[in-house]
């Protein structure tokens, strides 16, 4: 053999020595476990515990197991709505089990929304789960319009819609990126039109509703609004709402004066016309809430009480007679709700409206006065809801912490009219 040969040979028997040892075992894999609590210890059910694009979810208690996870350092994110996210980095070990324990810190902070005051619309900001609200915007950013509905999205991140600007000719639709420190109106290349209502899940995509037979949606966190519905069967939308923020419910009232619902199984690029044959002609739809599972609930005037649909908006039967007129409503859950209205009043379930209790939060401050909006931090306990006086002149916030028993007077700067608010991760 030549010494040529022979070095070919040697070559590829060390290729072949490096190539086995070089050779990495299969990894294994192991368990990781542990609890979700609150801030006071409560369990937390429902948190999402994510590795990768999977995910377990916590009992009711909130313990978790999570089998089958890759052995070594990994990465383990926990994500609920209302509470802030946290991230985890666990050792997990081959063929065995690892605690890790977490606590999670829910959002405090909110937006409310109203009538113009001093020259530009009213925005009130709450760090504190409505105890305190300071003044947010200016006249050169905010209009002098009546605002309708707020959507807040996170602690950075809140959408405002209102009336039209007839003096700047444009609609109004505003977004805040910094907290509230400056608004912009991003509704430049619209119609002018005067936006009912506002729904984002993430900040990214959203939905709005006008008052007349329009749906907007963006797709890019508001650079771009498209009108993805323009509507034959409704002359006029209420309200938008949206769980997930792929399935979109709308409601409004067609030529005739009836309830209709509107129902897009795809973000809004194909919808379904539902009319609500539980309602009466002119009981106006002005509020509609989609929770997790499918059902739908809807509110409105004329002593149209609390319809519920468990179809997904196909049919719709009466759950609860209330007289008088009904103007939002906000959940926690699947089962426990509120609604608000006329006369002071607001109306709480646990079981989905089976039952109910009826409190009056206005009978002092505001007599015959309008709850005009209720939300909900995710503990279901700490609140708040807006109240207006008979005349819409005037009115202030109040906040409860024992989920709507006791409910005391918000400190607000002065007497505002508010018609909206929600605090980020909620429903509303």
């Amino acid at each position: 053999m030549t010494m040529r040969r022979l070095r070919i040979v040697a070559a590829a028997a060390v290729l072949a020595l490096t190539a086995v040892s070089c050779h990495l075992p299969e990894s294994g894999s192991g368990t990781l476990q542990g609890r979700v609590t609150d801030a006071s210890g409560l369990g937390l059910a429902s948190v999402a515990v994510i590795y990768g694009d999977s995910a377990v979810y916590t009992a009711e208690t909130g313990a978790y197991i999570y089998d089958g996870l890759p052995d070594g350092l990994q990465g383990v994110r926990f994500t609920m709505d209302g509470y802030y996210g946290v991230m985890r980095q666990v050792n997990i070990p081959d063929g065995g089990s690892v605690t890790c324990d977490v606590s999670m810190d829910i959002f405090t902070s909110g937006w409310a929304v109203g009538a113009g005051d001093s020259g530009y619309g009213t925005i009130l900001r709450t760090l504190d789960a409505g105890r305190t609200w300071v003044r947010q915007g200016s006249t050169e950013m905010v209009p002098a319009v009546n605002l309708k509905d707020v959507c807040a999205v996170n602690d950075s991140v809140c959408w405002v819609t209102g009336d039209a600007d007839t003096l700047r000719n444009t609609s109004v639709l505003l977004r805040t990126d910094d907290g509230g420190a400056t608004w912009i109106n991003q509704a430049g290349s619209l119609p002018m039109m005067n936006i009912r209502a506002v729904m984002s899940r993430d900040g990214v995509n959203a939905w709005a509703a006008a008052d007349s037979c329009m749906i907007l949606r963006t797709t890019d966190a508001g650079d771009s609004w498209e009108i993805c519905r323009t509507s034959s069967d409704v002359v006029r939308y209420t309200a938008v709402t949206t769980p997930d923020g792929v399935n979109i419910w709308c409601c409004g009232t067609d030529e005739a004066g009836g309830a209709v619902v509107e129902y897009s199984p795809d973000g809004g690029t194909t919808w379904n016309v539902y009319p609500v044959s539980a309602a009466y002609s002119g009981q106006v739809p002005e509020d509609i809430l989609a929770v997790d599972s499918g059902t739908v609930y809807l509110t409105g005037s004329s002593s149209m009480g609390v319809l519920r649909s468990v179809d997904w908006g196909r049919t719709w039967t009466a759950v609860t007679p209330i007289p008088g007129d009904l103007s939002a409503m906000d959940a926690c859950g699947e089962e426990t709700v509120w609604a608000c209205g006329g006369r002071g009043m607001l109306y709480r379930t646990g079981d989905g409206f089976y039952t109910r209790r009826d409190v009056t939060l206005a009978a002092d401050s505001y007599p015959g006065g309008t709850v005009t909006s209720v939300a909900f931090l995710r503990d279901a306990k700490r609140g708040a809801a807006s109240v207006k006086s008979v005349s819409g002149a005037t009115g202030t916030i109040l906040y409860t912490t024992d989920g709507g028993e006791i409910w005391n007077s918000s400190s607000v700067p002065f007497s505002f009219s508010i018609e909206s608010l929600d605090f980020v991760g909620g429903n509303n």
